[in-house]
């Protein structure tokens, strides 16, 4: 399968009502161990890249190490621009090989957010690639008010107008979700989630994955949601299998065999976190 379109994952996800993982991974171990958990579970999956770790990693590179990558793939595998906020930015990953990309105008006032994705969406056909935005305020995760007042969600009239509008192909939802560690446990607003997917019939995704119990996820896919992306909860799997191989003195002050030791800890994570969206 390797390499292929991001929006022809998830339009697939959506037309057979399951929900496909998009994993935030800024390196070679971490786009790998996604890949191979894929591979495990049979279910393709989402690697995600972030606009703020060019500097770490720039487009080129994660472009070229996830193609690499997913050559050896069974499952297919797609690769994607998460939050960006700068037209000159997006134009500059789509340059480099990403076909998938979000504009993020959430914050600017609607009418601006419409003309920034309209701007958007058009550069996105030059190069033949799909347009993920985001509607509502999906905040951080350590402020409840974020994810529990319900005037900062996604409204379903705004939805429809901001699809008809901009001509986007993903719409990301704030549905009773924030970005980070949740400071109490959300709760998604369902029956507004199969609202929107009702009305605009485009697929919808959900930002702020780490966190929410498994059974409200299961829940949101059967109401639309298409593509779930996670970011906190994989680098926290990460972190705490590096951190029993550091700690362990009997083992070689290796960062190598740190990196190989932590695989089979934090691919078990991650083929959880697959089976749960298509269980």
């Amino acid at each position: 399968m390797s390499f292929e379109k991001p929006g022809d994952i998830v339009r697939e996800a959506y037309k057979n009502k399951y929900g496909v993982v998009a994993f935030n991974a800024f390196n070679y171990e971490a786009m790998k161990f996604v890949i191979e958990a894929a591979d495990q579970v049979g279910k393709p999956v989402l690697i995600q890249h972030y606009p703020g770790w060019y500097d770490y990693i720039s487009f080129e590179t994660a472009v070229e190490m996830a193609k690499s990558l997913a050559k050896k793939a069974k499952v297919p595998v797609g690769l994607h621009l998460d939050h960006c906020y700068d037209i000159d930015l997006l134009k500059h990953a789509m340059r480099a090989g990403f076909m998938s990309v979000m504009c993020d105008g959430s914050k600017m006032p609607f009418d601006d957010n419409i003309k920034f994705t309209k701007e958007t969406v058009k550069a996105a056909k030059e190069f033949g690639a799909d347009v993920e935005a985001e509607l509502g305020n999906i905040g951080s995760a350590a402020n409840i008010s974020d994810y529990a007042d319900k005037s900062k969600f996604t409204d379903p009239d705004d939805a429809l107008r901001f699809l008809n509008e901009t001509g986007i192909f993903s719409l990301a939802v704030a549905v009773g979700n924030a970005h980070g560690n949740y400071a109490v446990l959300p709760n998604l607003d369902l029956p507004r989630i199969k609202t929107i997917s009702e009305s605009l019939k485009i697929p919808l995704v959900l930002h702020g994955g780490s966190g929410i119990p498994d059974e409200q996820l299961k829940e949101a896919v059967k109401c639309g949601i298409a593509k779930v992306n996670v970011c906190t909860d994989y680098f926290r799997a990460f972190y705490d299998a590096v951190k029993i191989y550091v700690n362990d003195d009997k083992k070689s002050k290796d960062i190598f065999a740190c990196m190989i030791a932590s695989q089979k800890d934090v691919t078990k994570f991650l083929v959880d976190k697959i089976n749960v969206l298509n269980g």
